[in-house]
């Protein structure tokens, strides 16, 4: 069985899944301390769009530190939150990664066909996923984080209808849009509302429904 390496904070404004871990006694990769410890994104660079680069900033130094604490075999579960509305998901960037996604307990999980980070996020460089937990101080989002940690010791949850969805673009214009729910314009929005990027959202279609 593969090792599963848990990386919490690899943005400063998203604390609530390392205290989450923190309080069960998780073990943890906490990736961004100097971040965390300002209540910021990030000090430098987004350190999620840093891995596998060889800049010389805080971020991509501590990119290069976090692979390689984590092995080329192990499996990655990065936890994370955002400020948008929007339900919970899992996200890929690799096909292959999708029968470990639906083992999480999520009913969505996301196809990151139309890579925004340029092929310099954690799980481009290493194998594995990321959940988008919920908003930034919900509570669920806390509970969430636990929720995975059970699931991986085996503990049971919920059986789930799981939808497959295919980023293939970025949403330019401003619009009305429902997280998960098809647009007039006949794109499906995912992370509409998300103040960290400087786009409005990524455009989706439901690939399959598992």
């Amino acid at each position: 069985m593969k090792k599963i390496q848990v990386v919490t904070g690899l943005h400063g404004d998203e604390r609530l899944p390392v205290l989450a871990l923190a309080s069960i006694g998780q073990k943890q990769i906490v990736a961004n301390t100097k971040a965390l410890a300002k209540n910021i994104r990030f000090v430098e660079k987004d350190l999620n769009s840093s891995f596998g680069t060889n800049g010389i900033t805080y971020e991509e130094k501590r990119a290069r530190q976090i692979l390689n604490l984590i092995g080329i075999s192990d499996l990655v579960i990065d936890l994370h939150t955002f400020s948008a509305k929007s339900e919970p998901f899992v996200i890929i960037v690799n096909l292959e990664m999708l029968s470990f996604a639906e083992g999480l307990g999520f009913n969505n999980i996301v196809f990151m066909k139309h890579n925004i980070k340029g092929g310099h996020s954690l799980i481009n460089q290493r194998n594995g996923v990321s959940i988008e937990l919920g908003n930034h101080n919900d509570t669920k989002s806390f509970e969430r984080a636990v929720e995975v940690v059970n699931r991986l010791k085996g503990k049971k949850t919920r059986s789930l209808k799981i939808k497959l969805y295919e980023v293939f673009g970025i949403i330019e214009k401003p619009g009305k849009y429902v997280n998960f729910r098809k647009y007039k314009d006949g794109f499906i929005p995912i992370l509409a509302g998300e103040n960290a990027y400087d786009f409005y959202g990524l455009k989706a279609k439901i690939k399959k429904i598992l």
